[in-house]
């Protein structure tokens, strides 16, 4: 039980994240390239404070928390990216 105390910060961030995404592709004046952009910039809001509060609870070291947040955003990106990225049809 004493896990889930810890990671409910990490948790927040991940449901706020996800609710972040549905609104933003519910929208309809961004482009499909905004909406994948603003996607990845709001898991860098979303996660700072989520994987900061195990930094505050003593869990991981800061240098740890940003190096995670780092990783798991280039990870998302490299992901949107490679979706972006459609089959190639022959003319």
């Amino acid at each position: 039980m004493e896990i889930l105390f810890e990671l409910q910060g990490f948790l927040i961030g991940l449901i706020g994240w996800a609710a972040s995404v549905l609104m933003i592709q519910n929208s309809e004046r961004l482009t499909v390239n905004d909406k994948r952009a603003m996607a990845v910039c709001m898991w860098v809001f979303w996660m700072m404070p989520g994987i900061g509060t195990l930094a505050l609870q003593g869990v991981l070291t800061m240098s740890t928390a940003a190096l995670y947040v780092g990783i798991t955003t280039l990870a998302l990106g490299a992901l949107v990216l490679l979706g972006a990225v459609g089959p190639r049809t022959r003319p």
